[in-house]
């Protein structure tokens, strides 16, 4: 039955205790931490880190869709999807689409997903969910607003959670919102707008879905709902039936924050990791109406549903020593990017194979991987004969060194020369990394990161972080 087969997450290692914020300000937080991108991540390079953990090797040939949802895209006009698919090393001839504009994005993709799964329109479909929405220095939300992204592989198997109906409506309510100029979200009456509009729209779609299935709430196993705060979740578990105490899926705000278009799907994920087979679930989201989807836990549910375990994620961290530090990955303070030039679509074209799919090349006479690519084989000198190899994510140091003078916003900046498993030398600098975690022999993992602006436009290229 056509459902969910595999799931990956990314939470940013990053943690900005909310009492930082608070003595920043002079203003009562709420207790716990935030999960906060790093400054070289946003919502393209997480929703890259999410597909890789969902997909492996020997299923990326196989897909056949990629939709990316997000209401911090860093771009507004570029399809993120396509690029996503292109830097998790996906078919060219798949279908892509972006969605955005509302929290419920994340769900709204999953549901099209489906839909085209169920259609015959696709076989395997990649939904990605990320963002890193701006807050206000000061405002209600900087302590609320956390990081991450997930990414879900919806196929005919349905290994993890097997679709089992859906319900939508659509009305306008203005409760946070971003215009096109821009900046901070923003936000009005909180608890009226859960009254009048969270806790009208999510019963009604939840009751919907049940109803159509002829199921009770006393039948529901779990409720996976994104929320504005703890408390109105548990309200909505409470108006529609659902003991909040034992079935809500217990809220992530207070460990990484409310994460926007990733929280309901993360909590599905969360969900799925304790479930038994069979298992009523049902996810839901907000945002100018309501979504909710019904799923029935497949044989795969339980510990390991999730690539890596939500809560080993949630436990991956690197506190922020200070509030000031948490403004300049924000980039609200500090230098930004040190000004380059623009990189034409020419080189961009040329070098795409190379630097965002990363493939080096393989001398098919003495087998050395070599990178970057290249036209004369370094160990035997042949000339002909070398063929694209795509280059594995994981290796260790063989060598770095510290930069304290390059212009960059985490000092000092890493620069390591990588050996990756499987063959091919590599030099990136390192990311998410305390420089004690940088030494030769260290095990890392490459990662999709932004590496500079120019003219007007962002460059990504693959870092080392530690594995």
């Amino acid at each position: 039955m056509v459902g969910i087969s595999s799931i990956g997450v990314h939470v940013p290692r990053s943690r900005l205790d909310r009492a930082l914020v608070g003595k920043a300000w002079g203003r009562k937080q709420p207790p716990g931490e935030k999960a906060v991108a790093h400054f070289d991540e946003d919502a393209l390079t997480m929703a890259v880190s999410a597909v890789l953990r969902c997909v492996d090797d020997a299923q990326a040939p196989t897909i056949d869709g990629l939709f990316f949802a997000s209401t911090s895209s860093p771009y507004r006009e570029k399809q993120v999807a396509s690029f996503v698919a292109t830097a998790c090393d996906l078919p060219r001839e798949i279908l892509t689409a972006d969605f955005c504009g509302s929290v419920r994005a994340g769900v709204s993709a999953l549901s099209a997903a489906i839909r085209a799964v169920q259609s015959g329109a696709a076989k395997r479909v990649v939904v990605a969910v990320a963002d890193c929405r701006p807050a206000e220095p000061d405002g209600d939300l900087e302590g609320v607003l956390g990081d991450a992204a997930v990414a879900v592989l919806v196929d005919a198997q349905g290994r993890l959670a097997a679709f089992d109906g859906g319900a939508a409506v659509a009305e306008e309510f203005t409760f946070q919102w971003r215009t096109d100029q821009g900046g901070p979200v923003q936000s009005q009456d909180a608890r009226f707008s859960a009254t009048h509009a969270y806790l009208r729209d999510l019963p009604e779609v939840i009751g919907r879905v049940l109803n159509e299935r002829g199921l009770g709430t006393e039948q529901v196993a779990a409720l996976a709902v994104g929320h504005p705060d703890a408390r109105t979740a548990q309200d909505l578990a409470k108006a529609v039936g659902v003991d909040p105490k034992t079935r809500l899926v217990p809220s992530l705000s207070g460990a990484i924050g409310v994460t926007g278009s990733p929280d309901p799907l993360l909590l599905l994920a969360s969900a799925l990791e304790r479930a038994k087979p069979g298992d009523a679930i049902v996810v839901g989201a907000f945002g100018e109406g309501a979504e909710a989807l019904l799923f029935a836990a497949g044989e795969a549910a339980g510990p390991g549903a999730c690539r890596p375990a939500l809560q080993a994620a949630i436990d991956d961290k690197l506190p922020l020593p200070t509030y000031e530090k948490y403004l300049k990955y924000r980039r609200i303070l500090g230098q930004d990017d040190t000004p380059v030039e623009f990189v034409s679509n020419v080189a961009e074209h040329r070098e795409m194979q190379q630097d965002t799919r990363l493939y080096g090349t393989r001398c098919s006479a003495c087998g050395l991987v070599q990178y970057p690519q290249a036209r004369v084989c370094l160990g035997c000198h042949a000339r002909a004969g070398l063929e694209p190899a795509k280059l594995r994510k994981r290796g260790t140091i063989f060598t770095y060194t510290m930069d304290h003078l390059a212009a960059n916003l985490d000092h000092p900046m890493g620069m390591a020369v990588v050996d990756l498993d499987g063959g091919g030398r590599v030099y990136v600098q390192t990311t998410d990394a305390s420089p004690e975690s940088i030494r030769i022999g260290a095990p890392v993992e490459l990662t999709f990161r932004r590496l500079h602006a120019g003219g007007e436009n962002y460059n990504y290229y693959w870092k080392a972080r530690p594995a």
